[in-house]
């Protein structure tokens, strides 16, 4: 028989070295991928083709781990040849959020299209790639979602410390990739982080020689304080990322070797797999919900005080070094300047620095922008100034270097937003 059924939507053909996938691609398949890798990796051919045609849902948890499988063998010398879904709309997912490009570079350019809502599939490499991963990610939730100050906290210093794990610990040749989606109906933020490293039990047997299974190794990794080497960090990382996520009702997912581990606020469920089914590499997938009751001190209180609260993106990024006060360059924004949905974007963003900073004014600096569009001014200034009150807004906003046109079409805005209140009520 040419074809092994490794599993129920995963079929690899020995005769045309082909990897078929069916149906859905989730973190279920990664032990599927796993072991067709492995039995082509044992035969002679150096081609392999994965057909995607009959898949009908993907989603980052499922692809990020093929595309650092198949990253990793491509850098042996294998070559790779991918076949997209035929579904249109998936089709044009693993076009647009650059999973075509990265399972195979040959075949598919980059996309440099960005989306609203999500952070598209990133490698990175460095420490100035890393930081700008966080940083990107963290302005589509700022933009997308009303957060509370806490969340954006716990948020950033989970993805920060599991991006930073990929260059401290894995080893991983083809660096680490990252993917985020907000869903802002939902009050749902979710990521995904894959390498092909040499995975979390060969990184701590350095500290803990006595670790024999990848299940231990996850066990250890998301106890406070448990690192390889206190050189490279205090072991905090998967292990704050883990309180970060189930106390806001949320889950995280990690998967390395031979172990998946998944935890909630109210269990965890712990999987070991055969020989065959090795993850070369590490994946964590998080899942963080907007909740109200969320405390950061709480969930980092690995025996600091317990009014520690970690600073965030608002703090680093926003706050004036000279002043108490908040800064928002517009030409560093890159919703665009045209539209309805821009101008909601960036007026959901001024929401959540003002929330996050209360009693700090915001200056928004007009300079380099030459035109707006009178639906962005009305979405972004008109909206704000209705919602805020004209006293709050006139001791909060600031607008400076603006354009005389950009002037007057804020000024039109507020004035148009007033007269519509006013007749409201009449």
């Amino acid at each position: 028989m040419n074809r092994t059924n490794i599993n129920r939507n995963t079929w690899f053909r020995k005769k045309d070295s082909t990897i078929e996938f069916t149906g859905k691609l989730n973190s279920f398949n990664i032990k599927d991928v796993c072991a067709s890798i492995n039995i082509f990796k044992q035969s002679s051919n150096q081609n392999l083709t994965l057909d995607f045609s009959k898949v009908l849902q993907a989603y980052p948890n499922g692809v990020l781990p093929i595309i650092s499988s198949i990253t990793e063998i491509r850098n042996e010398g294998y070559k790779v040849y991918v076949k997209l879904p035929n579904n249109d709309n998936v089709r044009r997912l693993f076009r647009s959020v650059n999973w075509a490009h990265y399972l195979s570079p040959s075949q598919f350019d980059k996309s440099e299209s960005a989306h609203d809502r999500h952070l598209v599939t990133r490698n990175f490499f460095d420490e100035k790639e890393q930081t700008q991963v966080v940083n990107d990610f963290m302005d589509v939730v700022l933009r997308n979602m009303k957060v509370p100050k806490d969340i954006i906290s716990g948020l950033e210093w989970s993805i920060n410390e599991i991006t930073d794990n990929v260059l401290n610990h894995s080893k991983s040749k083809s660096g680490g990739f990252v993917q985020a989606s907000t869903y802002p109906t939902n009050g749902v933020i979710a990521f995904a982080v894959a390498d092909s490293g040499r995975g979390i039990l060969n990184s701590l047997k350095e500290g803990f020689p006595t670790l024999r299974t990848d299940i231990q190794a996850i066990g250890e990794a998301v106890k406070a304080g448990v690192t390889r080497n206190p050189k490279y960090g205090q072991g905090n990382g998967l292990a704050g990322s883990l309180r970060v996520a189930t106390l806001t009702g949320g889950s995280l997912e990690v998967t390395s070797g031979r172990a998946r581990i998944i935890s909630t606020l109210e269990e965890t469920k712990k999987n070991d797999r055969r020989e065959f089914q090795l993850y070369q590499g590490t994946l964590v997938c998080g899942q963080i919900n907007i909740s109200k009751d969320f405390s950061i001190s709480k969930a980092l209180n690995f025996g600091m005080d317990a009014n520690y609260e970690p600073g965030n993106v608002i703090d680093y990024h926003y706050e004036m070094e000279d002043e108490n006060c908040l800064m928002l360059k517009m030409k560093q924004e890159t919703t665009g300047f045209g539209t309805r949905r821009s101008g909601k974007q960036i007026n959901t963003k001024i929401n959540n620095l003002v929330t996050a900073k209360p009693n700090f004014p915001l200056v928004i600096d007009w300079e380099g922008i030459p035109v707006i569009s009178s639906s962005f001014a009305d979405e972004m200034i008109g909206k704000l100034f209705i919602k805020l009150g004209a006293i709050s807004f006139s001791s909060l906003i600031r607008n400076i270097n603006m354009e005389p046109l950009i002037r007057n079409l804020l000024d039109k805005a507020i004035a148009q937003r007033l007269t519509q209140a006013v007749d409201d009520e009449n």
